[in-house]
């Protein structure tokens, strides 16, 4: 009889670890931001016209999270990520930013996932800026240059196409 019961276990262990690596709690945060290919597939842009120029990670209060700046002819991308426990407090914290937001009169309320587009400056650049929360994770998408608007919504397709789903 307990030769019958190690098989079962055996493979609801490897069953359950499968399941572990293919989750989204298993992606490391960096994984989750739009690499240069991301990029110049997203705006048809060629091989190599965009660099990354800063990857960062850290382990916020808030749960592990990642930072890319990356330029492109005529533009940068700053995406930041953070992966929260779970969904309700990633909603949350895209409440407050959106609250925020609306206050300052920077942005309309967005849709229950995502902030409004709103424009800002960037140092001594004009940029275009969105949060947008998929499962658990909160993004911030900030393009600067010209057509920034049109690409923010490009790169925000891009970008929610990164983050698994689940």
């Amino acid at each position: 009889m307990r030769h019958q019961l190690k098989f079962p276990a055996a493979l609801f262990l490897a069953l359950a670890l499968l399941i572990a690596c293919n989750s989204p709690a298993a992606a490391e945060p960096r994984e989750m931001l739009l690499a240069p290919g991301d990029i110049t597939s997203a705006l048809g842009l060629p091989d190599g016209a965009v660099s990354v120029l800063s990857l960062s990670e850290e382990q916020s209060l808030d749960g592990p999270s990642a930072q890319a700046e990356s330029q492109g002819p005529g533009f940068r991308v700053l995406q930041s990520l953070v992966l929260f426990d779970n969904r309700q407090q990633s909603l949350a914290a895209l409440d407050g930013i959106r609250a925020d937001l609306v206050s300052r009169g920077q942005t309309g309320p967005g849709e229950l996932e995502a902030s409004g587009v709103f424009q800002h400056p960037l140092g001594d650049e004009e940029a275009a800026s969105l949060f947008f929360i998929k499962n658990r994770a909160l993004v911030r998408l900030t393009v600067t240059g010209p057509g920034r608007a049109g690409q923010l919504a490009e790169l925000a397709d891009a970008a929610r196409d990164k983050i698994p789903d689940g």
